[in-house]
């Protein structure tokens, strides 16, 4: 009984769909999303990363933190993040460094999202997106870019 609770609560620590837990590939909200793979990067384009960063500096200038959706604050941290570990400088990135900077991101997040924990490198690991947000963060929090 212990063995068969602890391998599903395992599965479901491993999974989220739009922030809704979720068991042998199917939502809650009847949405089937892939688990995720904590040990490997999502990879994308420079463009399709570019018009990403574009979508959080809008979202972080006209929503106060509260009002954004649980996929876009994933979305934010991993596009921080991934600014974060490629060292990447200028225009939009820059921009979307300031603009978070300006809001106390990083500070307020913590507000909207109690329930975190000390991830590596003195990051921050929120329990209920399952994300994490600066310090050494895994792969599945930053993005592989390709040409």
């Amino acid at each position: 009984m212990y063995k068969v609770s602890l391998a599903i609560v395992t599965i479901l620590m491993m999974m989220s769909c739009d922030g809704v837990q979720y068991a042998l590939g199917i939502c809650l909200e009847g949405q089937a999303k892939k688990p995720v793979n904590r040990d490997s990067s999502v990879s994308i384009t420079l463009s399709e990363f570019d018009q990403q960063v574009n979508e959080c500096i809008g979202w972080l200038k006209t929503k106060s933190l509260k009002d954004i959706s649980d996929d876009r604050h994933i979305q934010i941290m991993v596009c921080l993040n991934t600014i974060f570990m490629w060292d990447l400088h200028g225009g939009i990135y820059d921009q979307l460094k300031e603009v978070s900077e300006k809001k106390n991101y990083v500070r307020d997040i913590i507000n909207v999202y109690p329930e975190w924990v000390p991830n590596r490198g003195m990051g921050y690991y929120f329990t209920r997106l399952k994300m994490e947000l600066y310090g050494t963060p895994m792969p599945y929090a930053v993005y592989n870019l390709v040409k």
